[in-house]
């Protein structure tokens, strides 16, 4: 099926959440998604749509480093299951990256599978010299532009529990 990318609208929140129940089979990514627009702290949210169906979104949210918004965080991604495996996260996480290098933003933290995100350049060893709740070979981070941060304690939004 072909399908093309667009940004997030507000009328899409229900479609996504229902999107993100269906590919993380319960409803905390839907809700981190909500909450991310709620707060403020979304930077980029876009839709794959095939048709006029929703079947793919993903998510990108501001980072804080030592206190001041310096970086930018990829999180949740999802893929209606039906349609996994075929490029269409590739397509968005292409897009968005591109999207948030041409904003300016610098450097990308991921935490996910760690076989997955090194294909589009995410590394552990970026991400190694930041705090973060968590770190280990899921933690990973892109550096889209020198400039960005070298190192720092990261603090995510409230909408990822802390």
């Amino acid at each position: 099926m072909a399908y093309s990318i667009r940004p997030a609208r507000p009328e899409d929140k229900d479609a996504i959440a229902a999107l993100n129940d269906a590919a993380f089979g319960g409803p905390e990514e839907g809700a981190i998604v909500h909450a991310l627009r709620r707060d403020k702290d979304s930077l980029l949210s876009l839709v794959a749509t095939g048709g006029d169906v929703i079947i793919g979104h993903i998510e990108f949210f501001c980072i804080q480093v030592d206190g001041a918004p310096m970086a930018a965080g990829l999180g949740p991604m999802s893929v209606k299951p039906s349609f996994q495996k075929q490029g269409v996260g590739a397509s968005l996480i292409r897009h968005g990256l591109e999207a948030l290098k041409e904003a300016g933003e610098t450097i990308i933290f991921v935490l996910g599978h760690d076989t997955y995100y090194p294909k589009f350049g995410f590394s552990a060893a970026t991400a190694k010299p930041f705090d973060a709740p968590w770190s280990g070979p899921h933690f990973m981070a892109l550096r889209l532009a020198p400039g960005g941060p070298e190192r720092g304690t990261l603090t995510y939004p409230a909408a990822f529990g802390g």
